[in-house]
Order: C-alpha cells, then sequence, then structure tokens
C-alpha cells in the first residue's frame, strides 16, 4: 500500500506499515484463544471527550493513561509476568521490525455489534507508535470492523486499513484513527491487541515509508 498516489497526502501521513502473516498459525491461533477467553471489562473509551462510547477491554501492562506514556517507562517485564504468550509476541515485533522500541502499554480492545469506536489520536509524544494485531482466524469482509486513518484536519479518510487475519498495522501515535464497527452479519466481537511504543532515536515507525510487507 502507498499513499503517494494520493495528492492530499503530505509525506508525515504516509509512515503506514502492514505486515502480513506475523506469526506462525498456531502461535496466532494461541494469541486468539487467549484474548478470547478473558476476561473482559466494559467502560474503556477512545478518548475522554463527548461522543466517545464505551466498549469492551483487556489491559495486560503500562500505563492506562495516554497522557502519561512519556517514553521513560519500559512495560516489557511487566508483560512478560502477566501475560507471557503477548510478550513473546512484542518480542517478535521488537525484533523484526521496531528497533529501539520502548514498550508503553500493551491491552487488547473488543467490538461486539452495535459498538463503535470515536476518531482520536494515541499520542502527541515524538516518536511515538502503536501496532495494531489483528488476531483472528477469519474474517469475512461483510462483517465490517476497519482501521481508519483521517487527515490532520479530519475532513477526509486517508487510508482504510482491513482487519486481514494475522495483520500488523504499526502507524505514528499522532495520525487521527478510528476503530469501525462491525456489521450485524458479524458472529464474533471484533478483538485487536495493542501495543503502544516511543522512540526518539529517529521520526517515524517503522524503517521506511508507507509500505505492505
Amino acid at each position: 500500500m502507498n499513499l503517494d498516489t494520493r495528492p492530499s497526502a503530505s509525506d508525515i501521513w504516509q509512515d503506514i506499515t502492514i505486515i502480513d502473516d506475523l506469526l506462525p498459525r498456531d502461535e496466532q491461533a494461541a494469541v486468539q484463544q487467549f484474548l478470547s477467553d478473558g476476561p473482559w471489562h466494559h467502560g474503556w473509551r477512545s478518548h475522554n471527550g463527548a461522543g466517545a462510547e464505551p466498549f469492551w477491554n483487556r489491559h495486560f501492562a503500562g500505563s492506562r493513561d495516554p497522557a502519561r506514556l512519556t517514553g521513560h517507562h519500559d512495560a516489557s517485564d511487566e508483560l512478560a509476568a502477566r501475560a507471557p504468550l503477548l510478550h513473546a509476541c512484542w518480542q517478535h515485533i521488537a525484533q523484526s521490525y521496531l528497533p529501539r522500541h520502548a514498550l508503553q502499554s500493551c491491552y487488547a480492545n473488543g467490538l461486539p455489534y452495535g459498538t463503535d469506536g470515536a476518531v482520536h489520536t494515541d499520542s502527541l509524544e515524538i516518536g511515538a507508535c502503536t501496532a495494531v494485531y489483528y488476531p483472528h482466524e477469519h474474517w469475512n469482509p461483510d462483517w465490517g470492523g476497519e482501521t481508519v486513518f483521517f487527515n490532520k484536519d479530519r475532513t477526509d479518510i486517508l487510508a482504510a486499513i482491513y482487519p486481514k487475519p494475522n495483520r500488523l498495522l504499526v502507524f505514528p501515535g499522532f495520525v487521527y484513527h478510528v476503530a469501525r464497527g462491525v456489521s450485524r452479519t458479524c458472529p464474533t466481537m471484533r478483538i485487536t491487541l495493542m501495543f503502544k511504543t516511543q522512540i526518539s532515536t529517529i521520526n517515524s515507525c517503522g524503517d521506511s515509508s508507507t509500505k505492505t510487507r
């Protein structure tokens, strides 16, 4: 995927990375089963402003408050202690795609039918990135659930990322985005696993400009 063909998209909005087939199938299935088993907690929101509806969440490590993610904390050891399976996933991501990134937080979101996210940014800190993993073993395009990116004025869509099973999506924390809800025909809860990271040595997430692997 390359956003260079969109004349309204400046270079700063193009650093979106997609990695397909992130994990071996058995590890993908194990992560999906672990997340599905819960326990889930209801009440998490995309942001604290008006219009943000609550949805399901599981928190594993790091700060729950995005404003406190300053880059001076590494939650990797906490994740290893609380969820070794997810820590192994993070280690693979960190070593292969996000070198020199410190883990700030790790959590999962769940959106069943009738639940929607709200447009937001994750962090305005320089060097902050978000990695989103789609663990489902099967997904139908009629089910919806795309991750949608907006321009800085929130007046137009930059990209819509399909929640393809075993896909990893990495993007800068300052980019406006939203998790779209699933359709009435979707028989399952849309689950995503998030790794919030921070780096200070380079200005981008991943190792180059917008790309698909």
